[in-house]
């Protein structure tokens, strides 16, 4: 098991420079979905990707019943995938190199 912000100091920092709340956010590299959760509690949408299709898999199977209406889940690698411009308020690209 990776364990990736051991220190869980990310979704916080985040929600403390950008309110979430009714934005649209593009998650690049979502991996298990841990930050596009945390995102989706207060943002209006998240369209999260990863290349990784079990993760993806697993990310679809771990959304909580209340979040599935806000995310959208993709399996995409990031340097193929095509975004409309100005879709997104905020995009999220976190431990994904």
């Amino acid at each position: 098991m990776m364990v990736v912000d051991p220190d869980g100091v990310e979704l916080p920092t985040i929600r403390e420079l950008v309110d979430l709340a009714r934005l649209d956010v593009v998650e690049i590299g979502c991996g298990d979905g841990r930050m596009t959760f945390g995102c989706a509690e207060q943002a209006a949408s998240v369209l999260a990707f990863d290349s990784d299709e079990e993760l993806v898999r697993e990310a679809r199977r771990s959304t909580p019943r209340a979040l599935r209406d806000r995310i959208r889940f993709e399996v995409a690698d990031a340097a193929e995938i095509e975004l409309p411009p100005a879709e997104f308020d905020l995009a999220l690209f976190s431990w994904s190199l």
